[in-house]
């Protein structure tokens, strides 16, 4: 097989898996952007937050659209977790002192998959 034929096999094998991705983020890009080691990009579960790291710092910068497809991402859930975490739970400062007191299903995903959000 020469370097055309096994390109343009690849190719095709790599769009076929684009169009059949079924996983957790908008595209096949992201997903394996996002399982690098060294990822540009992160996904925090709890909120439900795209962003591109900030290099040099802990910080980062959200993101509406996928950078790689273009899609919407989903709408980040960060101001519900504080609002419910203060709400039902009386938390006013849950990632800091009253943080041993906050349920363990608001670490993950869970809490806002629970309520539908």
């Amino acid at each position: 097989m020469d370097y055309k034929s096994w390109s343009d096999a690849i190719d095709k094998r790599v769009e076929e898996a684009r169009k059949n991705y079924k996983g957790p983020h908008c595209c096949l890009t992201m997903d394996a952007e996002l399982a690098r080691e060294d990822a540009l990009l992160y996904y925090s579960l709890r909120f439900r937050e795209y962003g591109v790291k900030i290099p040099n710092s802990t910080g980062g910068m959200l993101m509406d659209y996928c950078m790689c497809c273009g899609k919407k991402l989903p709408q980040s859930v960060r101001k519900k977790w504080y609002a419910i975490l203060e709400e039902e739970y009386g938390l006013e400062s849950p990632d800091e002192e009253d943080e041993p007191k906050v349920p363990q299903e608001f670490w993950t995903d869970e809490w806002w998959k629970k309520r539908g959000l």
